[in-house]
């Protein structure tokens, strides 16, 4: 069912850049996620080891062959260095229905500087222009007010809650989908 798409494994638009997340992004992935500014919200929640760190990204790069999800490192580009501040995802793909689902955490000493807003308009770009996508949609945390916030700022619509959908750390929470579309 996977046609007419082209895998996007590199997008730098002069400031930020992203990359297939690999092996090479193991100590980054854990000590990111770490955070519990980051996990609080996160589906995945902190990373228990380096080990643990090992795994989600040989999973996620099994995903990626299988075209099943595409998961890539943000760096800040900046005239003499790069630095890795976040990752952002598109997963969940149904190739039949066009759609995925995205996700983003950014390191929070990166956060109200429009990193957030860019990457998820860049993400949009590889899943309209590459991808070949109609929908994109975020399930978010209620609590999550900022992420909410940043979302609707790159036009994606409010649709309704999921009640009980989320488990996070423990605790199950509402969700708010949102959507935007390639039109």
């Amino acid at each position: 069912m996977v046609e007419k798409i082209e895998i996007i494994e590199e997008l730098n638009d002069g400031i930020l850049y992203f990359r297939k997340i690999g092996k090479e992004d193991v100590q980054f992935l854990y000590e990111s996620l770490a955070h519990a500014q980051i996990t609080n919200y996160l589906s995945l929640g902190a990373l228990r080891s380096l080990e643990h760190a090992r795994r989600v990204i040989k999973n996620y790069m099994k995903s990626w062959e299988k075209y099943l999800q595409f998961n890539y490192v943000i760096e800040l580009k900046d005239s003499k260095l790069k630095e890795k501040i976040g990752s952002v995802s598109l997963w969940n793909i149904s190739w039949l229905h066009r759609r995925a689902e995205v996700g983003i955490w950014l390191l929070p000493k990166y956060w109200k500087f429009g990193y957030g807003k860019k990457s998820v308009n860049l993400i949009k770009i590889i899943g309209y222009n590459h991808l070949n996508l109609n929908r994109i949609e975020a399930h978010i945390a209620i609590k999550n007010v900022n992420s909410i916030k940043m979302f609707k700022s790159c036009d994606f619509e409010e649709e309704g809650i999921l009640r009980q959908y989320l488990n996070l750390n423990g605790i199950i929470q509402d969700a708010m989908v949102l959507s935007c579309m390639r039109s």
